[in-house]
C-alpha cells in the first residue's frame, strides 16, 4: 500500500483528503484511534469507542443525531432510530438536496400521530 501511494499522486492525495476531513482529538487514544480507523474502512456501519458510549450504557434511549455528507451536501443533526417504522425528512431539506424528483414516488401510506389524527 505504501508503494502505491508513493507512486500515485491521485491515491495518495485522496488519503490525504480522507485524513483531513475525518475530525481526530490530539489526546486520542489508541482503542479510539482504532475506532476512526474503523469507520474508514467500514462500509454502512457507525461505530462508537467505551468513551463515546453514555455512562448509562447502550441500553439508553437518548436520541443521536450526526452529520452525514449526501451527495456532497453536508447535513447536520441528523436524526438515527433504527427502531422507528417510518422515517421522516422535513420538505425543506430535500429541496436542498441536488435530487432528481423522478426518484421520488407517491405513497398510499397513512402516518397518524399518537392523538390518531392523519
Amino acid at each position: 500500500m505504501l508503494e502505491l501511494l508513493m507512486s500515485s499522486e491521485p491515491h495518495w492525495a485522496l488519503l490525504v483528503k480522507v485524513l483531513n476531513e475525518a475530525h481526530v482529538a490530539q489526546d486520542i487514544s489508541v482503542e479510539g484511534f482504532e475506532g476512526i480507523v474503523n469507520n474508514i474502512t467500514a462500509n454502512n456501519y457507525l461505530t462508537f469507542t467505551k468513551e463515546e458510549i453514555p455512562a448509562e450504557g447502550r441500553g439508553h434511549n437518548r436520541a443521536l443525531h450526526v452529520s452525514v455528507k449526501c451527495m456532497d451536501h453536508i447535513m447536520a443533526k441528523v436524526l438515527i432510530d433504527n427502531g422507528s417504522s417510518l422515517n421522516v425528512k422535513p420538505k425543506c431539506t430535500l429541496e436542498k438536496l441536488p435530487l432528481n424528483a423522478s426518484h421520488l414516488r407517491l405513497s398510499s401510506m397513512v402516518v397518524r400521530a399518537y392523538d390518531g389524527s392523519r
